[in-house]
């Protein structure tokens, strides 16, 4: 037993003032009790008995350390927690001379606060009620705002911003630095920044009333700090609540006569206002909603344009067309000019600099100039030019003279900033120069000796696509002349159909080139070109020439710099064009409209769908209809890669439906989607007499004999069969559903298919590249054969050169391939959310799955030096593992197939569970139909119903319905390879992926069963991956493949790289 407070008390008591300052306490005279807190620490209360009320403090509290044996904290009801507290000090002499220790000894009231919840519950729970109520916001006669925070109260605002700044003397405090904390904490990042901002900008404070007065110039800034606090905030005149748009207001503004020479500007407005406060942005307030327009206009201005008060004058209209309306059109705000208002001729964009270099005496001369290319609406197509020199007066607007038809004309012309910063850098370049001329010449005079290797240099450098520098005839052997190369392509269709031919032509300004001539001249490496008029030239995009060579190479030579192409690398040719602004084409009647076609994506009068598809298609539908058209009557085949779930298959069956010929349309499919196709044509009621071709041999040739079948849809695994049959036959399309199916170059299916005749063909893929790139060659192969070139060139052309090959080979198929996703074009559905769920594995797996990667080791992977690996032993050796991660019993059926010896089954009963308690509808897919059959055994134990498909599923769409249309059943089990494709899940919201597999695009499509067309809520995906394990090295996989993807499909992008020896090994790790 010691005594209390020992330790504070021997620091305290040796100081002069402790002495001095105590006060004489007798055994009895405070009154006191303990609690302990959740951290072991004593919380001690000590109050005076009546007699000593008079002489001491009301309360003080304190907080005691029993591991350190020290008083942490102490708060005062006088003096707060001033070390130098009389009433502690007293205490602390009190205690030691009074209490021991032992009275920790006694049991004492256990307490919990916590400290997790912002603020503690009682400041949460009081803040509940809080509100700020705004009063005088559209009252015109007063120039403050009142913002009342009665209702926050016993938080004292003031006194807490001044403990927040520091501030707060000892006196003033009423509370332990810990409650304050607690207020602050509980006072969100956006209440504390207004109310700082109040208390810094204050006209006054009532602390009888509480509330600040605003001066209503600052309620600008202050509404920017309000916008995140909807909720908050009241009208205290109406005690609506005040509402924050949630997108700027669309305030446009207009221009009308005000008298005879004088203009006034006014707002735009469909709806009445209640007040405007200007400022960047400026607030409109309708009512009690406060929107925003990011105007760039001075307050003053504001103020003016909603008073009526702004008044221009005929110079400021050339302002506010010019300068005025390009800001505000940035910001998307139209400025309007009454039809009646006669705007002067004004001159805008930004001017090209030219410089003229000529000869005089032995002077050379500058002579610059500002080139405005096709000169408004006054001189359209002709270019206009002013003298340089205007930019000395530093005005943006000058009203100059110019020459034009023979005479001079007078013109406002707009000087844009960035001019002026040109001009300057050009000046700290050039030598001293004679300033004489330039006031009447607007040229630069420079002696000749001493000027000449300067002036050669810095005009060298200056001289690109900003600049033109024009060299005169006596002066071209003395400067060297940048030279950026256009190519004029002149084109016309061939009395071949297939074909078209064209000429070409390099040029720059008055210089023309021929293909011999550059030719000549890049063989020679010579570093400048000399021409025979004694000029030196410098090609600054050598590139365009080795591109033309590339060109020439898909076309034939039938004359001097004439060639022939085919009509199906035309496309290439215009995207090409359209991409690289040096090249130009030009051609016939025909070939424009084709290339205008080709480019909007539509012929300029597509045939109207019937009215009940027009009700049915969405937008983007009909632009993949017309699309599909267009390319219909160009003869040319193409992709339809729209993301999965935006309806592929309607906008097939739309183009069929249109098609006059009398000949049958064809569609191959993956068996698993025959129905689906069938059930599209009823639900969407087409009208199509289809049949699908199935049944034995004799049965399908029979079915493809009918002449009253329009369409026939057939299976790949049929096709090959039938194919004698079908070659006899001629169809209007072919169509190709999941057209992946045809990726495999050697395979007799994929023979088979493309010698199948028709008049169009199309392909359906949600993944045109799975794998590798040859699979892209094998569908175009099968669109337009020849298009991209024999295999083995695409592999040269494509393959080889990773970078620029992806990016010519995405130039090449755009034209042929129209991709949507669903973010771009279905703004109502809800997006997905994908998450990892890790498992680690159960001992029984650990111990297996390291026995596989044991004997790998010794009988695949340490071979002698230049062995081959044996891919397929490697191939069944992952998915020993594999099958491992899922459950020990599918690679070792001694193992009992029970939920324990597997943790990644145990967490999908985790995770269905939690989701069936939370009502969401769950799929469930694993790509080993012998796992899904243990996931039922156990779901059958747990009295989980659920609907069932794999790949010998006899009703599938009998289950589909089961699960769509019951909402008690919760689950669906499917195996990926079945379930990936063709099915319409929509009442499902969560998908879980039992296993990963080699391909993603197989798995998005297998989410996309349930994130497709019809979705209201949004998707949770989890993937059940095993840490550690060749799972985790799937993922990593999977990002490779995603990226091969987009490289063609979607944006330029590094190829897939192949597996080397070390990266097999990886997967072998653990």
């Amino acid at each position: 037993m010691a005594r209390l407070f020992s330790k504070d008390y021997h620091e305290k008591s040796a100081s002069w003032y402790f002495n001095h300052a105590v006060i004489g306490l007798d055994k009895g005279d405070l009154q006191h009790w303990k609690s302990i807190d959740e951290t072991g620490r004593f919380h001690m209360h000590f109050v005076p008995t009546p007699e000593k009320r008079e002489f001491f403090c009301a309360q003080l509290d304190l907080v005691y350390d029993p591991q350190s044996e020290k008083v942490v904290s102490h708060h005062c009801s006088e003096c707060g927690e001033d070390d130098k507290c009389r009433h502690y000090l007293s205490i602390l002499r009190y205690a030691y001379h009074h209490l021991a220790t032992d009275i920790f000894d006694l049991p004492a009231v256990e307490t919990c606060t916590g400290t997790a919840l912002r603020g503690g519950e009682k400041w949460q729970d009081l803040l509940k009620q809080a509100r700020l109520e705004l009063e005088g916001i559209y009252d015109p006669e007063t120039d403050k705002i009142r913002f009342y925070h009665g209702s926050y109260n016993p938080l004292d605002i003031p006194l807490l911003l001044r403990f927040k700044a520091g501030n707060l003397p000892p006196e003033a405090s009423k509370l332990s630095a810990g409650e304050y904390a607690l207020q602050f904490d509980a006072l969100g990042d956006a209440e504390l920044a207004l109310f700082e901002f109040l208390q810094q900008k204050k006209a006054a404070y009532s602390s009888k009333n509480y509330f600040f007065s605003l001066y209503k110039k600052d309620f600008p800034a202050a509404l920017n700090l309000m916008r995140n606090l909807e909720g908050r905030l009241f009208v205290k005149e109406t005690g609506e609540p005040l509402r924050f748009g949630s997108h700027p207001y669309q305030l446009n503004l207009r221009i009308e006569p005000a008298g005879r020479n004088n203009y006034v500007v006014l707002p735009v407005l469909v709806e009445e206002i209640s007040a405007v406060y200007p400022g960047y942005p400026c607030w409109i307030f309708f009512r009690n909603e406060a929107r925003y327009s990011s105007i760039p206009l001075s307050n003053s201005a504001l103020e003016q344009i909603f008073s009526h008060d702004l008044i221009l004058s005929a110079k400021d209209l050339v302002y506010w067309r010019t300068i005025v309306h390009r800001e505000l059109r940035e910001k998307g705000i139209y400025l309007d000019f009454d039809t009646s208002i006669e705007l002067p001729q004004i001159v805008g964009g930004e001017p090209r600099v030219r410089l003229a270099v000529s000869a005089k005496g032995d002077s050379i001369l500058l002579e610059g100039s500002l080139v405005y290319e096709e000169g408004g609406e006054t001189h359209s197509g002709e270019d206009l030019a002013i003298p340089l020199s205007v930019l000395r007066f530093k005005s943006p607007l000058i009203r100059s003279a110019y020459v034009y038809g023979g005479g001079e004309q007078e013109a406002w012309f707009y000087l844009p900033p960035q001019v002026f910063s040109k001009v300057e850098r050009l000046a700290k370049r050039l030598p001293e120069a004679d300033l004489s001329r330039l006031e009447q010449y607007s040229q630069l005079a420079f002696p000749r000796e001493g000027s000449l290797q300067t002036l050669r240099k810095n005009l060298f450098e200056l001289a690109d696509s900003d600049w033109d520098i024009q060299i005169a005839p006596e002066l071209r052997g003395e400067f060297v002349q940048k030279v950026t190369l256009q190519v004029e392509v002149k084109a016309q269709r061939s009395d071949e159909i297939d074909w078209f031919s064209y000429s070409f032509s390099y040029r720059h300004q008055d210089l023309r080139f021929s293909h011999e001539e550059l030719s000549r001249f890049f063989r020679s490496r010579e570093e400048f070109l000399h021409t025979e008029d004694g000029r030196l030239l410098y090609i600054v995009n050598p590139d365009v020439y080795r591109e033309t060579e590339l060109l020439l190479q898909r076309s034939e030579k039938i004359a001097d710099s004439v060639y022939r192409a085919r009509m199906i690398h035309l496309p290439y040719y215009q995207r090409y064009m359209q991409e690289n602004p040096a090249f130009r084409m030009l051609g016939d009647e025909w070939m424009e409209l084709l290339s205008r076609d080709l480019q909007r994506g539509h012929l300029e009068h597509t045939p109207p769908l019937p009215l009940y598809l027009q009700t049915v298609l969405r937008g983007y539908q009909k632009s993949g209809f017309a699309w599909l058209k267009m390319l219909q009557h160009y003869r040319m085949g193409g992709i339809l890669a729209d993301e999965m779930g935006l309806g592929k298959t309607i906008q097939a069956l739309s183009v069929i439906l249109m098609s006059q010929s009398e000949l049958p349309s064809l569609v191959v499919c993956p068996k698993t989607l025959l129905y689906n196709w069938a059930a599209e044509i009823d639900k969407f009621h087409t009208n199509i007499p289809y049949q699908i071709v199935e049944g034995d041999k004799l049965t399908r040739l029979e079915l493809l004999r009918n002449p009253n079948v329009r369409l026939f849809i057939i299976s790949y695994t049929v096709v090959l069969n039938d194919i004698a049959a079908l070659r006899e036959m001629r169809f209007e399309w072919v169509v190709l559903d999941e057209a992946q199916n045809i990726k495999n170059v050697g395979a007799k299916r994929t023979g088979a298919i493309k010698k199948i005749a028709c008049e169009n063909r199309l392909a359906l893929t949600g993944t045109p590249v799975e794998n590798n790139l040859t699979e892209l060659w094998s569908i175009f192969d099968f669109l337009m054969p020849g298009y991209l070139g024999s295999l083995k060139r695409f592999k040269s052309d494509f393959m080889e050169d990773e970078e620029s090959g992806a990016s010519r080979l995405q130039r090449a198929v755009a034209p042929f391939m129209l991709r949507r996703v669903k973010k771009e074009v279905l703004l109502e559905l809800p997006d997905k959310q994908e998450q990892i769920s890790w498992c680690k594995m159960h001992p029984v797996q650990e111990k297996l799955y390291l026995q596989i990667i044991d004997m790998v080791e010794k009988k695949l992977l340490n071979q002698p030096a230049g062995t081959n690996l044996n891919y397929v032993h490697v191939l069944t050796a992952l998915t020993k593992l594999r099958q491992v991660c899922n459950h020990p019993h599918l690679a070792n059926p001694d193992i009992l197939p029970e939920l324990e010896a597997s943790a990644k089954l145990e967490q999908l009963v985790e995770l269905v569970r939690a989701s069936i308690d939370s009502g969401h509808k769950i799929l469930v897919f694993s790509q080993f139909v012998q796992m899904l059959k243990i996931i039922r055994m156990v779901f059958d134990a747990m009295d989980l119903r659920y609907a069932y498909l794999d790949g010998r599923s006899k009703n599938r769409l009998e289950e589909v319905r089961r699960f769509e249309d019951d909402p008690e059943l919760k689950l669906f089990l499917i195996s990926l390879k079945t379930g990936g494709t063709g099915l319409n899940l929509t009442s499902a919201d969560t998908v879980i992926l039992f296993d990963p597999w080699w391909n993603p695009m197989t798995e998005n499509q297998a989410i996309d069963r349930t994130h497709r067309i019809g979705q209201t809520r949004k998707v949770q995906v989890f993937r059940l991956i095993t840490k550690g394990t060749v799972e985790e090295r799937i993922m990593s996989l999977q990002q490779s493949k995603l990226q091969l993807f987009d490289s063609v499909v979607s944006e330029g992008s590094k190829l897939l790289s192949t597996l080397n020896k070390e990266e097999i090994k990886a997967l072998f790790s653990y």
